[in-house]
């Protein structure tokens, strides 16, 4: 084979799998879990430390900072951090941390994850 036809068949190829990859639903969710890149311990620790104080006691009223990061948060994310270790070694109740987005009025939120 020339060196043009193996530079297209490869180009081929490598479009086909692209297209395969994309069809079947290989995407960010899938290649990093439910918070993109970022781990469920980054997420807590850098997206949701604001949130801390109210996971812990229902009573405590939810910071806006808080809520405004909840918003930026997606659903699958969310709930992973909220039932992640990391979030119960900082002492978190994951079901006082659930009831936050309802505290903060993010009704979509308090949907449960399909």
């Amino acid at each position: 084979m020339s060196k043009l036809t193996s530079l297209v068949l490869l180009l081929l190829i490598t479009l086909a799998v692209a297209e395969y990859e994309h069809d079947n639903g290989y995407h960010e969710y899938e290649k990093h879990g439910p918070c993109g890149k970022f781990s469920t311990e980054r997420m807590l620790t850098h997206k949701l430390r604001h949130c801390e104080k109210a996971a812990r006691d229902v009573r405590v009223p939810v910071s806006s900072q808080c809520c405004n990061d909840l918003a930026k948060v997606s659903i699958p994310c969310l709930y992973a951090v909220f039932s992640s270790d990391a979030f119960k070694k900082v002492g978190v109740n994951p079901e006082i941390a659930i009831t936050i987005p309802k505290r903060c009025h993010h009704h979509k939120l308090d949907e449960s994850p399909k």
